[in-house]
């Protein structure tokens, strides 16, 4: 039987490498690479290991050992644009004590730059879709010429056989045994042990700030999921991490997924991403009597001429309706928002952090605007020459600068904006309130704690 080693390599940083997506941990919240935890369902017929050496603080020198000891045949691994420099210092000391094992790679530096990346002498192949089991087929034999869904070399050869435009995908059940899962959390979980699942992959929306609608979309089968929901409820979870970008997109399916938690008495708590304009007040009371207790909504900017402008295209009135309506309901929000993104006034970063406030978000997570790898504001910001092609920053410490304020204003603004939200008497009142677990109590408390702490430094 084949080894394969599934790694998310080691970092200085608490670095986030996931779903084709990088970026860093704002405070003390770290969740499964999902990329990975899929992986483990589709390659599960093999002899697999996962090695996290971020959550389980893995140097360089153990990842080494522990390849010298296991010899495995494949080593899939994560990269990311933030720190591939240092992901392909490693890959060059893999290779050079074990020239034969198969190197293949899976991030977002990886798909939207493929061209570069697999010129890499140390990197074998990229997988394009961490979903898809076409790569069964290229461990199964390297040389098939035929594999889609992936970026490989034969001897000198570049082989690239595009895509799949497939509605569905399946990768059974994760094997998540092999994941350290109490070490794992998100900043506003109740329990210590979420149970990661993908429900769809991609997303169907083009907002031109965000790379997410440039991998493809499709659903997973339902009924895989039906199956893989009552493990979870067998192994004693009480939580499910759902890690859609949206969750919400497909009416239906969101209906059904709700109906069979119901029927069959769940009881898990829920959370997910979704968008506005997908939801109503009866998908959204269905979710709370089907155990959904949170919603990350990306609502983004404070005027709905910039909600347009930048392509995410969802009427403001429907925003703050649906906020009320989730708090009548008791589903908690997280609003996500970008600052400075390109041309925005002070006036514009003023009013988006007013609105944070306005539609009465549980929570709220303040992003400076960073060009991310395959956005089409990035494509669209290197063609006007305001940005060099391999410029690389980490959307959650770092920030590019396309507007007329200066970085020091910027700068005081998102930090007003975290301070403003968060340290309003009532809040902390109302959050210290509601926790219901010690872990709840913990997570919080050292989460706000690293939050501030690295605002201040």
């Amino acid at each position: 039987m084949k080894k394969i080693l599934l790694l998310n390599p080691p970092s200085e940083k608490i670095l986030q490498r996931d779903f084709i997506c990088s970026s860093s941990s704002k405070a003390d919240y770290y969740w499964p690479p999902i990329d990975l935890v899929v992986l483990s369902g589709i390659l599960k017929e093999y002899n697999l290991s996962v090695i996290d050496a971020i959550i389980d603080k893995k140097s360089e020198g153990d990842i080494l050992n522990f390849i010298n000891k296991n010899k495995p045949e494949f080593i899939i691994s994560l990269v990311s644009s933030i720190d591939f420099e240092n992901e392909t210092k490693l890959f060059s000391k893999v290779k050079t004590s074990h020239p034969d094992i198969k190197l293949i790679v899976i991030g977002d530096i990886a798909f939207f730059e493929k061209e570069r990346v697999i010129q890499n002498r140390d990197i074998d192949a990229i997988l394009l879709d961490f979903s898809s089991k076409e790569i069964l087929e290229y461990i199964d034999n390297p040389k098939n010429k035929k594999i889609k869904d992936m970026c490989y070399k034969i001897k000198d050869k570049t082989i690239f056989n595009n895509l799949q435009q497939k509605k569905t995908f399946s990768y059974g059940k994760a094997n998540l045994n092999l994941f350290n899962l109490k070490k794992y959390s998100v900043p506003y979980s109740i329990h210590n042990s979420l149970a990661p699942i993908l429900m769809n992959y991609g997303c169907p929306y083009n907002c031109s700030f965000c790379s997410s609608g440039r991998i493809g979309y499709k659903l997973r089968e339902i009924n895989e999921i039906k199956k893989e929901i009552l493990d979870f409820k067998k192994k004693g979870f009480k939580e499910i991490f759902i890690r859609d970008f949206n969750f919400t997109t497909n009416r239906k399916f969101v209906k059904e997924f709700c109906e069979f938690m119901i029927s069959n008495k769940i009881n898990m708590l829920w959370s997910c991403e979704g968008r506005i304009d997908n939801v109503d007040e009866e998908i959204l009371l269905l979710m709370k009597k089907a155990g959904c207790y949170l919603i990350f909504f990306g609502v983004e900017v404070g005027s709905q001429k910039k909600m347009d402008y930048f392509q995410k295209n969802i009427d403001m009135k429907q925003i703050i309706n649906f906020f009320k309506f989730c708090k009548k309901i008791k589903i908690k929000t997280l609003a996500s928002f970008v600052l400075a993104l390109p041309d925005d006034t002070k006036e514009d970063i003023l009013r988006t952090i007013n609105f944070s406030k306005r539609i009465g978000a549980d929570y709220a997570s303040f992003n400076l605007y960073v060009p991310r790898y395959g956005s089409i504001l990035r494509e669209i910001l290197i063609k006007n020459k305001k940005l060099k092609k391999d410029n690389k920053f980490d959307s959650s410490t770092e920030f590019n600068n396309f507007t007329n304020l200066s970085d020091e204003e910027i700068q005081k603004l998102h930090k007003y904006a975290i301070f403003s939200f968060y340290l309003r008497p009532t809040y902390l009142i109302k959050k210290l309130i509601e926790i219901k677990t010690i872990s709840q109590f913990n997570n919080h408390f050292l989460n706000g704690f690293k939050l501030f702490k690295n605002i201040l430094e």
